[in-house]
């Protein structure tokens, strides 16, 4: 018997879905492809989720919205099914669009292209009575008489194309290194030859399609992750799959990936006609690319946190089913750890800490924060258990970086805060960048302490309220302005996270002997790098005291990376001597990880001599 189903339409997107009943109107907005923002996977605990809903409606008992927004007919999407048909409006705050996602990249320039894919023309002698070969045979002969691989649907293409062109074709084969054997034989006049390379965040996704013939970028394209609905963390989207939800996952970041295909291509500035895709090169953290795979992720979840593979082989893309060449090779870059993936590789890749003799240090913040210190003679990496709070997750008013974030706070003497929002608009909620600027400014002005716990020192905007101290950085008003405030509870994830973070730089260094002051380079990647104040960063104790010339940003290195194994098998084969090179360092059990944590959980440290120019500016 067929189970009942209700229509769920969602305004202002005007689009409609029929749902059965028993599902949440989260998951409807998942199938109608509606972003709506939450950071707990569906648990009910982050409450950004909520909706007005017109029309029958159950909610749950036990995870209600506040009280205010309720009585104003709000619910959690997460939390609340359909019982007949009814229309959703999604406001602003609950959106998930508009991110400001870190596209730009600095691929190094190479002095020779062996991309993933080698296209080659080839004319042909026209078949006769006497030279009656077959069409695979006469395409053998032209290219010099090897046998060839070629997959059944090429050849099953294969006389229409030789005939279509006049006996004159385009092969498009595999490189050497990843295998070898012809992809595609094509008619087409001068056919473009593009290849398309990918950064999969956990948040979000940057892909550019790039000229395999000149190595030039000819767009870029960025959306968020999809997947995000299942949860702002690797381990939320681990235990969605666990849950079986690991098909859904995955078509879910093979339509992010579909659209940003067709948004690049619409968005080329080279007209690419009807051109196939050829070829994808993959960064991503181990979660990432197993979703992306379709690879069971739950050991990576649990002790001894092993993953199906951190060698991923070069797939068909007619396998995941993507909007390409469909034999066309999908490689993805070779990770180290269950919590040190492909784009960690990409970074180190990118940056070339690795062929440099000083000592380097290269950190990566987004939902983990990952850590590698190294030179030409070694390399070394970490994952810390960041938590996603500078991702705005764990903060009550925390949000990604999209329109309506506040990104920049400054505080001046009088007390009074400054804001700078994406997209220029009333703010929403903090991002990051804002937080971190937040809590350097608070600390600065004397408004919390060494324990980021808020004191009374400006009644107008700190209170105790139900989670401790309170601090309200944009007050609720008359027009529908939000309050926007942080808490003791807030401050407390935001000091966690940082201290993961340096701790696990610290404990790296201890390992080899050595401190932040024998550091030739820091090299900071992806949106966490180029958004930050870096002063404000050392202020709380996230980045080291060093010489400002220290630190390099690099932008999106992952994406960089990844661009330069779509290019060159000798990057390629870097990538992988990187992947097995690197000693990879497990701090889950690390009795120096913990202590390191303890004394880096203070601002901006319990040994504040580590930090001489946040002493002079506390002592201005």
């Amino acid at each position: 018997m067929e189970r009942m189903k209700h229509k769920v339409r969602f305004k202002p997107d005007e689009v409609e879905v029929s749902m059965e009943r028993g599902k949440t109107l989260l998951e409807a907005a998942i199938q109608a492809q509606v972003g709506i923002s939450t950071s707990c996977g569906g648990k009910g605990t982050c409450k950004k989720c909520g909706v007005l809903v017109e029309g029958p409606v159950e909610v749950s008992a036990e995870k209600r919205l506040d009280p205010e927004l309720a009585a104003k007919g709000f619910v959690l999407a997460c939390q609340s099914y359909a019982s007949g048909d009814i229309t959703v409006f999604v406001p602003e705050e609950a959106r998930a669009k508009g991110h400001q996602i870190l596209r730009e990249h600095r691929a190094h320039r190479l002095s020779s292209l062996s991309p993933l894919t080698i296209m080659r023309k080839v004319s042909l002698d026209p078949p006769t009575l006497v030279d009656n070969l077959g069409d695979l045979e006469r395409l053998g002969r032209a290219l010099g008489g090897a046998p060839i691989q070629i997959p059944l649907g090429a050849l099953r293409e294969l006389p229409n194309a030789l005939r279509t062109g006049d006996w004159k074709v385009s092969v498009t084969s595999w490189a050497e290194d990843i295998g070898g054997g012809m992809a595609s034989v094509t008619s087409a006049e001068g056919p473009c030859h593009i290849g398309a390379a990918l950064d999969i965040g956990t948040t979000t996704v940057v892909l550019s399609l790039v000229d395999l013939r000149s190595g030039e970028t000819l767009s870029t394209a960025s959306e968020y992750n999809r997947q995000s609905q299942a949860g702002d963390d690797v381990i939320s989207r681990i235990a969605y799959a666990e849950e079986g939800g690991l098909e859904e996952l995955q078509g879910l970041i093979i339509q992010t990936i579909d659209r940003l295909l067709l948004e690049a291509r619409a968005s080329s500035l080279a007209p690419l006609g009807k051109c196939d895709i050829s070829a994808m090169s993959v960064a991503g953290n181990t979660t990432m690319v197993h979703l992306f795979l379709g690879l069971d992720p739950r050991h990576i979840r649990y002790e001894p946190y092993i993953p199906v593979t951190n060698l991923p082989p070069v797939i068909r893309a007619k396998e995941l089913e993507l909007g390409m060449e469909p034999e066309g090779p999908v490689y993805c870059l070779p990770g180290r750890a269950s919590f040190v993936g492909g784009d960690i590789t990409a970074d180190v890749l990118s940056s070339r800490l690795h062929e440099g003799k000083e000592l380097a240090l290269l950190i990566d913040v987004g939902t983990n924060g990952e850590v590698v210190v190294g030179n030409d003679e070694f390399i070394m990496a970490c994952s810390t258990s960041a938590g996603p709070a500078f991702e705005g997750g764990e903060v009550a008013a925390g949000m990604r970086a999209m329109n309506g974030a506040i990104e920049k706070v400054s505080i001046d003497e009088d007390l009074n805060p400054s804001l700078a929002v994406i997209g220029a608009r009333s703010p929403l909620g903090i991002c990051g960048s804002g937080l971190i600027d937040l809590v350097a400014q608070l600390f600065l002005r004397g408004l919390i302490d060494k324990k980021a716990r808020i004191q009374r020192a400006d009644p107008s905007r700190t209170r105790v309220g139900d989670e401790g101290g309170e601090y309200v950085l944009v007050p609720r008003n008359d027009e529908g302005q939000r309050q926007i405030s942080v808490t003791d509870a807030d401050l407390a994830n935001i000091l966690r996270t940082k201290a993961a973070v340096h701790a696990g730089c610290s404990v790296l260094l201890r390992t080899l002997e050595k401190g932040f002051q024998d550091l030739g380079k820091v090299y900071i990647a992806g949106g966490f790098g180029n958004y930050i104040d870096v002063e404000n960063a050392i202020l709380i104790g996230l980045l080291p005291d060093l010489p400002r010339g220290t630190f390099e940003f690099i932008g999106n290195a992952a994406l960089a990376g990844a661009v330069e194994c779509l290019l060159s098998q000798e990057r390629r084969a870097e990538a992988r001597r990187i992947h097995e090179d690197m000693t990879y360092v497990e701090l889950s059990t690390s009795q120096a990880f913990f202590d390191e944590f303890s004394s880096a959980s203070f601002l901006p440290h319990t040994d504040a001599e580590r930090f001489p120019s946040v002493l002079r500016r506390l002592a201005r």
